[in-house]
């Protein structure tokens, strides 16, 4: 082999060397940007999460750490809470003659980025419980809410919830002037 040769060979094996290492960069990389970007199923879990975790009748304030950040705010009924704030407003709404409650999310719009989402959905809430009179009380009540979701130590978290009532609906089934001591004895 004559020293031209060789160094034609040599030219070769770097621009491959060069094109295989910059193949596997250009892979590398865009398989990293596609696992960070939030998708929009993702961010409506995590909203799900939210409220299948919201459980009245005894919720577990630490399960909440791995679905809000922990400067998480909330507007509700006209006040910015805290988390521990809004964690205590749970606690006070709770009662003893709550039966059941369901949360129905529809019509979202989500926009997903890479480090964070937007969702803004509509939330009706059904609580079912039994009024001071023993009667069985349906409150049905209709939210426009919107949700500012953020990375946090790798989890998709909310950190911003607005929540606005836009409508009330409240009624109540007698049952024969039974309490509701006596109604939830009987399973009704």
């Amino acid at each position: 082999m004559n020293k031209t040769h060789l160094k034609g060979l040599l030219k070769r094996i770097i621009c491959m060397k060069n094109i295989l290492i910059t193949t596997i960069a250009a892979v590398v990389l865009v398989g990293c940007a596609s696992t960070k970007q939030v998708t929009k199923q993702q961010a409506k879990n995590v909203l799900h999460d939210f409220f299948d975790h919201l459980n009245f009748e005894g919720y577990d304030r630490k399960a909440f750490k791995t679905i809000v950040t922990d400067d998480f705010h909330i507007f509700e009924k006209g006040i910015n809470m805290s988390r521990k704030d809004f964690f205590d407003f749970v606690d006070s709404i709770h009662s003893e003659s709550a039966i059941s409650k369901d949360w129905i999310l529809s019509n979202f719009r989500i926009s997903a980025h890479a480090e964070s989402a937007h969702i803004s959905y509509e939330n009706v809430g059904i609580f079912v419980s039994f009024n001071t009179d023993g009667h069985k009380e349906t409150v049905k009540l209709y939210w426009l809410e919107n949700a500012y979701l953020v990375r946090e130590k790798g989890l998709l978290k909310i950190k911003f919830l607005h929540s606005e009532e836009i409508k009330k609906e409240v009624s109540v089934r007698k049952h024969g002037g039974k309490t509701g001591e006596e109604l939830k004895a009987e399973g009704n």
